[in-house]
């Protein structure tokens, strides 16, 4: 990304509303599945992933390109006494420490040549990631706000980004407002 994207993402979060999101509803539904440990959630906007996950007992980073983004982030959190390790970042150009997280999350955000090169390799043995973004059939929905294909995945492509994880859990599901392929994978190599 460029100083032209942070731009486009800060003036997104200046004027978006100011109701912070929800955890996400895949992650809220394999919480039970997930090794508490320290989490990394990538793209994190508002940061609803990395506070909630800060309330119930993780070790909790959130970064994105928005500063903007995570100052809101960092005052919600703050209110709700929740610790939470804000990076300002642009995630293409983050190396990812090795064998560093349990738990790795990204909702709506898909870079599958850092998936694959930056994340696996940053989870440690047993660590699980959850991946939920857009399909294909996002250019079906009225009004969306996505038009290239390319950041969009075709059928059973989130399956096969990452060979070396378990699958653990699987859906493409076509809702009224979006259409999302949703993963959660774990790493089962040897401890």
């Amino acid at each position: 990304m460029t100083g032209t994207d942070r731009n486009k993402w800060n003036t997104k979060y200046l004027n978006g509303p100011s109701v912070h999101p929800p955890m996400p509803d895949w992650l809220r539904q394999h919480l039970a599945l997930l090794p508490k440990g320290d989490s990394l959630d990538l793209a994190t906007g508002l940061g609803a992933v990395p506070i909630e996950l800060a309330r119930r007992g993780w070790l909790s980073t959130g970064v994105d390109i928005s500063d903007v983004a995570l100052r809101r982030a960092r005052a919600l959190a703050t209110n709700l006494g929740a610790h939470v390790n804000w990076l300002v970042a642009d995630i293409t150009d983050y190396p990812l420490p090795p064998k560093r997280f349990d738990l790795i999350t990204a909702f709506y955000y898909l870079d599958r040549r850092y998936f694959q090169t930056h994340v696996v390799q940053s989870l440690r043995p047993g660590g699980m990631l959850i991946l939920e973004t857009f399909s294909i059939e996002q250019l079906q929905i009225p009004d969306s706000h996505i038009r290239n294909p390319a950041y969009l995945l075709t059928p059973g492509e989130l399956l096969q980004l990452f060979p070396s994880l378990r699958t653990r859990a699987y859906r493409e599901i076509k809702f009224s407002d979006r259409a999302v392929a949703s993963l959660v994978a774990q790493n089962c190599e040897c401890y």
